[in-house]
């Protein structure tokens, strides 16, 4: 298995953009292999639909068959071909593929939430402003990369022990970059940029 699978062509993008792909990978994380039938009774979803993405995951080459876990020549059991899929920043197609969705969910979470939701307590959504030397702001970068590092190997060790457990997909956007010293901050140029990404 590999460690990483970078991402980068558009494919690969378009795979692992859809929330319900990025589900059958995490169970298939912590599940080792299955099948669609496996994952459709984890997840909640109807098999035909699971057995979609899986091939949409397996032409990409995100997954692939284990056939020394099948029961015969027709049980197809699938398991991830590496432990994390990485999208490089720079990557052609990330922004429409993968990092425009992701804003679109995060804005409309924002208009959703309501006090009912944040009393829930399993759902947050900050924006601070801070004011960092150069050196600060490389240690809050990595103290942020080592938290989610953390609690997703966490959540991994969790779902291998307890398999059946019911559990929600859960999604973490986070950004940490200076901001207001430069153009990428011009609304005219955003806007320029938006209506290239998508034409």
């Amino acid at each position: 298995m590999l460690e990483n699978f970078h991402i980068q062509d558009p494919a690969a993008l378009r795979a692992v953009a859809h929330p319900m792909r990025q589900r059958i990978l995490t169970e298939l994380a912590a599940l080792g292999h299955a099948r669609a039938a496996d994952l459709a009774q984890a997840i909640g979803e109807p098999a035909n639909s699971i057995s979609f993405h899986l091939r949409v995951l397996a032409k990409a080459g995100m997954i692939a068959e284990a056939p020394e876990h099948a029961r015969d020549r027709r049980d197809r059991v699938w398991t991830n071909v590496a432990k994390r899929y990485v999208v490089d920043p720079g990557t052609p197609e990330a922004v429409p593929e993968v990092i425009r969705p992701a804003l679109i969910w995060a804005e409309r979470l924002f208009v959703e939430m309501n006090e009912e939701t944040a009393r829930q307590g399993d759902q947050l959504l900050a924006i601070n402003a801070l004011v960092l030397t150069p050196q600060l702001a490389t240690e809050m970068t990595q103290d942020l990369a080592d938290l989610l590092e953390r609690w997703a190997d966490r959540a991994l060790a969790e779902a291998k022990k307890a398999p059946d457990t019911a559990r929600r997909a859960y999604q973490v956007l986070a950004v940490l970059a200076p901001r207001g010293q430069d153009k990428s901050d011009d609304p005219a140029r955003s806007e320029v940029g938006a209506q290239a990404a998508t034409s």
